[in-house]
């Protein structure tokens, strides 16, 4: 938990105008990340009214929620709408019509798509082109008397190209200038997300940039400035720890190679293998000992259950009482996990130091039991179901030989 409560407060020292939203929820929903952010102040971008119904349950204000998808069905509209979120973003004229009929009186960001270099690309499903666009959904929308409130753009998860974040300010402030000539007035900017999440000081550079774009471009401090930090937020606050359950040896070409079949995969947390991902014997390694290449298999009885397959794997000689460890495993992780043949999400394990505990556990958020003393070196609870007995069975004729 203290090193996710120390990317917050990087976030908000390296650009002190930018209001946090906590996105997006969809990265990280474990339970203690989210009521940390809501601890320490932090709004929340959810993407459904699932994700709404988790964050109102925390106490936080519906003000401090924006429903940041840009295409959502009538039923999500009217659940926002009932559960007093005032903001959302649009991108399309269709939206337009469906916010007209069930969310008239909603404050609207119209999300452009901004071009970058990054992992995802988000400007493949979201966000209207700025040429083409963007100047006809705003007359369409004021046509509706719909309120169009600012603009929103995202340059994609993982983004290596800094200056993206100036071409969507830049282009930004021409839609508020066209605005305000039509004597309609914006006042929300939301630059998104896509911050690198490896390192803490990922955003010191593009920082700069974003400091010297809104200094210039929107120096009125009434104009409101928000982010959507998800991956950058949690991603370096959890590390995964696997055990091996299965060593096989295998012939590849001319040399022998070893299987790793782990507890955890493809269909649990390690579904994508990030540039920035890694993974190490728990044990250190001794004196002499060599890193081989491995692969390394998920639990599942399906051949596409394979780890890390894009990239040489190198271990020291590893047994099944080893433990394989996966740093910066908290972004797109469990949240994407599925019980795919009944397997169990890993436990969770929090973490926090006394300084920071009695910082924020008076925060209503916070539940009595949600800090006490613990032995960290008792065992997690088991992921096995119960066992189930049985007094009476089922005839069949399709019973096992004793």
């Amino acid at each position: 938990m203290d090193k996710a409560y120390q990317f917050i407060q990087h976030f908000r020292k390296m650009m002190p105008r930018i209001k946090m939203f906590y996105g997006a929820v969809k990265s990280n929903d474990s339970c203690m990340m989210l009521k940390l952010a809501a601890a320490l102040g932090v709004g929340f971008d959810c993407a459904s009214p699932g994700e709404i119904y988790r964050i109102l349950k925390l106490k936080v204000s519906p003000q401090s929620i924006i429903l940041a998808v840009p295409t959502k069905t009538p039923e999500w509209i009217s659940y926002a709408r009932q559960s007093g979120i005032k903001h959302a973003t649009f991108d399309n004229i269709c939206e337009l019509k469906k916010i007209k009929q069930y969310w008239p009186e909603a404050n609207l960001l119209l999300r452009i798509r901004v071009h970058a270099d990054s992992v995802y690309d988000l400007g493949k499903k979201f966000g209207c082109d700025f040429e083409t666009e963007a100047i006809d959904l705003l007359e369409e929308a004021a046509a509706l008397n719909i309120r169009v409130v600012g603009v929103a753009f995202h340059v994609g998860s993982g983004c290596t190209s800094p200056d993206s974040y100036v071409m969507g300010l830049q282009q930004a402030k021409l839609l508020f200038e066209h605005e305000a000539k039509a004597g309609r007035k914006m006042e929300i900017v939301d630059i998104g997300g896509g911050y690198m999440s490896d390192k803490i000081d990922r955003i010191d550079e593009v920082s700069k940039l974003i400091n010297k774009a809104l200094d210039e471009l929107f120096p009125d401090p009434d104009i409101q400035v928000i982010s959507e930090p998800g991956r950058y937020l949690c991603d370096k606050a959890f590390t995964l720890y696997c055990n091996i359950n299965t060593v096989r040896q295998v012939q590849v070409g001319d040399s022998s190679i070893n299987m790793l079949y782990l507890n955890d995969g493809l269909f649990g947390c390690l579904r994508y293998n990030e540039p920035w991902h890694t993974v190490r014997r728990y044990k250190q390694c001794k004196e002499g000992e060599q890193c081989e290449p491995v692969i390394l298999w998920g639990p599942s009885c399906d051949s596409v259950d394979r780890v890390m397959e894009n990239v040489e794997v190198m271990l020291p000689p590893c047994t099944v009482d080893d433990w394989l460890v996966f740093p910066n495993q908290g972004a797109y992780t469990m949240t994407l996990a599925s019980d795919f043949s009944s397997l169990p999400e890993p436990r969770i394990r929090s973490v926090i130091s006394q300084k920071l505990c009695e910082k924020i556990k008076e925060s209503e958020v916070f539940d009595s039991d949600d800090f006490f003393k613990q032995d960290i070196s008792e065992p997690l609870p088991s992921s096995l179901p119960p066992l189930v007995t049985q007094s009476k069975v089922m005839d069949s004729n399709y019973t096992l030989k004793a």
